[in-house]
């Protein structure tokens, strides 16, 4: 009888130290992945306040994975849900791969965007 309660209590032990790893590690993913997203909320930003007129903020709506397992950033700027766009970061970064609404686009300076490493080449 007393194995046997040594070994149940063993078990639970077992059990809530697997548990607790498991919480710790899937913060330690979730901190990871708000890190890495405010990285790429700057380069995103970066990239609009260079390329396009009159950006003065970004605000971010959803992040998430297509089912192809791309990251992507769903935003508008200025405070103006019209003012949208879909952001693509192949490669641990966001270049350039971004999908707008028409009101947006309209405010190009450019006719051919530069991609942030370009940007940062030119800085």
């Amino acid at each position: 009888m007393k194995k046997r309660i040594i070994i149940v209590g063993s078990l639970c032990v077992l059990v809530a130290i697997a548990i607790g790893g498991i919480v710790i590690m899937n913060n330690n993913v979730e901190n990871k992945q708000e890190a890495q997203m405010l990285v790429e909320k700057n380069r995103i930003e970066t990239y609009l306040k260079y390329n396009y007129k009159d950006i003065s903020n970004v605000e971010i709506t959803k992040t998430g994975v297509t089912p192809m397992g791309i990251p992507y950033i769903d935003g508008y700027v200025n405070g103006d849900k019209n003012l949208n766009f879909s952001a693509d970061i192949y490669d641990g970064h966001f270049e350039e791969s971004i999908d707008m609404s028409a009101e947006l686009g309209a405010l190009a300076k450019y006719d051919v965007d530069k991609s942030v490493s370009e940007i940062k080449e030119l800085d």
